[in-house]
């Protein structure tokens, strides 16, 4: 299902323009592709920090109404300021109802609980936080799952093993064809024994 994120239509160009924009509380964005002109655009930043920084963002459609007629887009790169961390520029590509498109989506893993290797101290040694993939606009999922169960300390964590949605297929099998695995983890001894994962995979814009 598509992600509703309130963006308008943007009169104005320019770097003058855009400072404005930015000091007023706004992010200058831009939506391309398609049979149709580039359309400029602007968000509240404090909605699209927001939005941005999820681990779905990327990976979900965006609805906008321009008239009578809503229009459908995918989220492609959002430019963060170096020192404030707030979102400076977007840009969104178009979707039709009949195409396919790349989307980048995240990897969660489960049942860390039931994995022999995380028990004895191992960690997730993660090879692909994200999972570039080619599906229509209308069935883009949330997230991807990985069961840890029964996983032991040097296991690895294939593709394969990825249950994919009908229809969804990865850009790049043979790169990504090892996930992750589970290696060792040094515990001093003034350390306790036990060990934590995350098991959920980080850095949604990237």
């Amino acid at each position: 299902m598509a992600t509703s994120l309130k963006m308008a239509e943007r009169r104005t160009h320019g770097k003058k323009a855009t400072r404005k924009l930015r000091h007023d509380g706004f992010v200058p964005g831009i939506i391309y592709g398609g049979d149709k002109e580039p359309l400029l655009i602007e968000i509240v930043a404090k909605e699209l920090q927001i939005e941005a920084r999820t681990a779905a963002f990327f990976g979900h459609a965006i609805e906008m109404k321009l008239g009578s007629v809503v229009e459908k887009f995918i989220p492609k790169q959002v430019d963060f300021h170096p020192v404030t961390g707030v979102p400076i520029h977007v840009d969104f590509q178009r979707i039709s109802k009949d195409s396919k498109v790349k989307v980048s989506i995240s990897i969660e893993f489960i049942n860390d609980d039931k994995a022999p290797g995380i028990k004895k101290g191992g960690v997730i040694n993660f090879i692909v936080h994200r999972l570039e993939c080619y599906c229509a606009p209308d069935s883009i999922p949330e997230k991807l799952i990985l069961d840890l169960s029964g996983k032991e300390i040097g296991d690895s964590f294939l593709l394969t093993e990825i249950d994919l949605p009908l229809g969804i297929s990865p850009v790049n099998q043979e790169r990504d064809a090892v996930i992750a695995t589970i290696v060792g983890s040094r515990v001093s001894s003034g350390d306790d024994d036990s060990a934590t994962v995350d098991t959920t995979a980080e850095n949604p814009t990237g």
